[in-house]
């Protein structure tokens, strides 16, 4: 995760995930959401689409692999999880 994505993170406090944060949509239409129903919807988005991805995958006649995130960051700090 980049540093800048760390050091929002780190900053939130509570009363931040009950921010209401506005945004244009593709179609120009004006949405707003709570901070943490964003973060939410961020990470939940994110697996949905490993789903899909390992799905075609097998359609594919290919195995994925594990694509767990916990596997993905321990081989990215060059360890295996225990």
């Amino acid at each position: 995760m980049g540093g800048y994505v760390r050091a929002f993170l780190s900053g939130l406090k509570d009363e931040d995930l009950a921010r209401t944060v506005e945004r244009t949509n593709p179609r120009g239409e004006r949405r707003s959401m709570a901070l943490g129903a964003l973060l939410h919807h961020a990470a939940n988005h994110g697996v949905h689409h490993r789903g899909q991805v390992a799905l075609l995958l097998n359609l594919l006649g290919h195995t994925p692999g594990n694509i767990d995130v916990l596997f993905y960051e321990a081989e990215m700090r060059g360890g295996a999880l225990t």
